[in-house]
């Protein structure tokens, strides 16, 4: 009754029933778990119906170093606000057109259990929902070069104007929301030249941060050892005609002459000076090599992880065989990894394949992924570089083009209806000249009968006028 009759405090109570921190209520769908945070789609009840930052998104933290650095990469200045405020657009570091930008942080205790979380807005799919299923990547050439462009742009706001690197871009931290892309989950993200955390996704990273995180623990000669030991093994099985056994073998020999070629190429580590650029304290990018135990970020990391993503909207498939948490399957993909060169041409071939109408673009995505799934060397410097050269990423031409076929769509449709109506005015006319043919001979027919009955009365008895009186 009380809350019928507009008791706020009881119309409050009411809403926060059964929600999450008494105001989020939890949806059952669209969320996902990782090992390092659990994500709930839920409606802010405290917001009304109308409101924009009504439906949100809620990462809950497993580790608070983590849950800290990310709140202080993304906010201007985390001393002005508390747990539960709401944040102000411009109180966060990052553009909105292309972070998606925190609406306020939780750092609490609720029913038992210490939460540390963050709110932002709702998306309406990350990309691995959309590559799972909507049949885009491979297939639409407009939102995947559309796509291309906002995640290029995105990551060009970071690099230029905030000196930071994403990585652990992948599917699962890209959003849409209206029909934009935007970033997401900054727990892994550092200051150019700073070390790398160690919360990443390595189907997502580069030969060289592969090389230092998979480094082999055996010698250079133990594995010489034991890849003598293993050809024996493969010379044995395929004398003997063991099949599976020599294919086994020959798995685990690749393995270890990759381990053998990484420890060979090992560098020495490089001297780092430190400095501060945009109130975060990181380093200068060395001269040299990575250090032997940590990898340090670069803007070719995020050009690299780039290219993977491109690669799966641009085929459909993935790269490297990876698990639920986006880590290479195994030592055999670690290898593959760790030993990369240049993108083969059999996975080029898989570019745009299934594309009904590619617009001639299939060459320039292909040269797109060769840029960015190269060695570092070989990688662009930049993503300004990237833009301004690739015309794969060329928005305006693109937009042009659009406008372009807009257009010849629009003519098609115009001369098709007239085609249309030209059938249907042929049509008319040809039942207009039957209509036509059977009057005239109706009109024939009539002047035959009126001469017969003419001839008749003229050569008969038969009255010529008859008049009709009433008998009374």
């Amino acid at each position: 009754r009380q809350i019928a009759e507009g008791n706020a405090t009881m119309s409050a109570w009411a809403k926060s029933v059964r929600t999450f921190l008494g105001r989020y209520l939890l949806e059952e769908h669209g969320g996902y778990k990782s090992a390092t945070c659990t994500v709930h789609m839920a409606v802010d009840v405290e917001k009304s119906k109308g409101d924009p930052d009504r439906n949100v998104a809620i990462k809950i933290m497993n580790e608070p170093e983590q849950f800290k650095h990310e709140l202080e990469l993304r906010l201007r200045s985390l001393s002005l606000l508390k747990s539960g405020d709401d944040i102000e657009k411009d109180m966060n570091r990052f553009d909105g057109k292309h972070v998606v930008p925190l609406l306020r942080y939780h750092e609490e205790e609720y029913e038992g259990e210490y939460y540390q979380c963050l709110v932002m807005l709702k998306g309406e799919r990350n990309l691995d929902e959309i590559i799972r299923s909507e049949r885009i990547a491979g297939r639409e050439i407009n939102p995947i070069v559309f796509f291309a462009i906002d995640l290029a742009e995105a990551l060009q706001h970071l690099h230029s104007k905030h000196e930071v690197i994403h990585c652990d871009l992948k599917p699962r931290n890209i959003v849409r929301i209206h029909g934009s892309y935007k970033l997401i989950d900054f727990d892994a993200s550092v200051a150019i030249g700073d070390d790398m955390t160690e919360k990443n996704s390595s189907g997502y990273l580069p030969p060289e941060v592969a090389q230092v995180m998979f480094r082999p623990e055996e010698s250079l000669e133990d594995l010489k050892a034991s890849a003598e030991e293993l050809t024996k093994k493969l010379t044995q099985s395929v004398g003997s005609g063991d099949i599976d056994t020599a294919t086994k073998m020959m798995g685990k020999l690749k393995v270890v002459d990759g381990k053998i070629k990484q420890t060979g190429e090992n560098e020495k580590p490089r001297i780092v000076k430190r400095r501060k650029v945009d109130n975060l304290e990181h380093i200068e990018p060395p001269s040299a090599s990575a250090s032997e135990d940590k990898s340090v970020a670069d803007v070719k990391i995020d050009i690299w992880s780039y290219g993977v993503v491109m690669y799966q909207m641009l085929t459909g498939q993935d790269l490297f065989n990876c698990d639920g948490d986006d880590n290479l399957k195994d030592d055999q993909e670690q290898g593959n990894l760790t030993n990369w060169e240049d993108i083969a041409d059999d996975k080029l071939d898989l570019v745009l394949k299934d594309c009904i109408d590619p617009r001639g673009l299939q060459d320039s995505a292909k040269e797109l992924l060769r840029q960015c799934l190269s060695t570092k060397d070989k990688r662009p410097e930049s993503f300004s570089n990237l833009l301004n050269d690739s015309s794969f990423l060329n928005r305006k031409d693109h937009q042009l083009q659009e406008m372009k076929r807009e257009q010849r769509e629009g003519m098609q449709g115009i001369n098709e209806g007239v085609q249309e109506v030209m059938v249907k005015f042929d049509s008319m006319d040809k039942k207009l000249d039957d209509a036509l043919v059977v009057l005239s001979e109706m009109q024939s027919k009539l002047k035959t009968v009126s001469k017969t009955v003419s001839k008749i009365l003229v050569n008969s008895d038969a009255p010529k006028l008859l008049c009709f009186v009433p008998t009374k």
